[in-house]
């Protein structure tokens, strides 16, 4: 506890602080109490700490002395804070962009007449997986047993890789099992087997009068063949991400001219509030400061 008197006080008056010990206490109790001027903080994104504590390290440097002083002191304080958030606006800016790159892409490629496939980035990179899946799929098929259950997603990978390889105006049997019924269904259809799947394979080779082994072989290539196909791809997708992705660093030319405008404006009411602050601390310092300052800013240009 501080008394008013004794040893190891501030020697508090009713005035105020006498010592120079006390005067550093108390010189910024108004301020940071917020009487000068309300705190400019965005409700959400900034916070009221660090403002205070931003405010009260510029007080702290530039030390004026007097009503006038502080204020102008205040002002240099605010309009650095503002500077500081024309910085966060360009780098969100930035990054909002750079994480529409996928969209942005895909809207692209949707209007691209060469192109076949997929066009969303994470499309194309399920493509590759599905196509990896696949192969992995239609390899171990052979060597399966009989009564292993499979996904109703595996069997449709294998059994469009088949049918893939015979003629598309080859009928099925309706008598194979389940087969005739399951259509374009027989992704979401879970009584998969093996041996059902085989026999599916089958009834294929046969309606093509194709060999079934054959038939195997040449999906197993196929299935080769699209992983080529969607690696490719997928590195075209991620060079494209990537040009893009450079040529973003900078915000867009109209919020590039926004943020220049902007920021050049809040410089210029810095050093003038600044030029101002030390021209006071000058003259009550004794020395001769002049009433008025040129900006020189932006004179080079024509």
């Amino acid at each position: 506890m501080i008394h008013p008197t004794g040893e190891g006080s501030l020697n508090v008056s009713k005035e105020g602080p006498a010592t120079q010990e006390g005067k550093e206490v108390v010189k910024w109790n108004a301020t940071r109490h917020g009487i000068r001027s309300p705190a400019p903080v965005v409700p959400g994104v900034e916070k009221k700490e660090a403002w205070e504590e931003h405010r009260d390290g510029v007080l702290e440097s530039l030390h004026p002395e007097g009503h006038l002083e502080e204020v102008l002191a205040e002002r240099v304080a605010l309009l650095t804070w503002r500077l500081h958030r024309v910085t966060r606006y360009e780098t969100e800016t930035i990054a909002l962009s750079q994480e529409k790159l996928e969209d942005d892409l895909a809207d692209k490629r949707r209007f691209s007449s060469y192109l076949v496939g997929p066009t969303h980035p994470e499309d194309v990179r399920g493509a590759l997986q599905d196509a990896l899946r696949a192969q992995r799929l239609i390899k171990r098929f052979p060597r399966l047993p009989d009564d292993k259950g499979l996904a109703g997603s595996d069997a449709a990978s294998i059994l469009d890789l088949v049918w893939g390889q015979v003629d598309e105006e080859v009928q099925l049997p309706e008598a194979i099992p389940e087969w005739a019924s399951l259509d374009e269904y027989m992704a979401e259809w879970d009584g998969w087997t093996v041996s059902l799947v085989r026999e599916c394979i089958s009834a294929i080779a046969s309606a093509a009068k194709e060999d079934e082994e054959e038939v195997i072989e040449a999906a197993t290539e196929k299935a080769r063949l699209d992983i080529i196909s969607a690696k490719a791809a997928a590195e075209r997708v991620e060079q494209e991400l990537a040009r893009i992705s450079r040529e973003r660093l900078l915000p867009d030319e109209k919020t590039l001219e926004k943020v220049a405008r902007y920021e050049a404006h809040l410089s210029r009411l810095f050093h003038k509030a600044l030029h101002e602050l030390e021209a006071l601390q000058v003259r009550r310092a004794g020395g001769a400061a002049p009433l008025a300052r040129l900006d020189v800013d932006g004179l080079a240009e024509g």
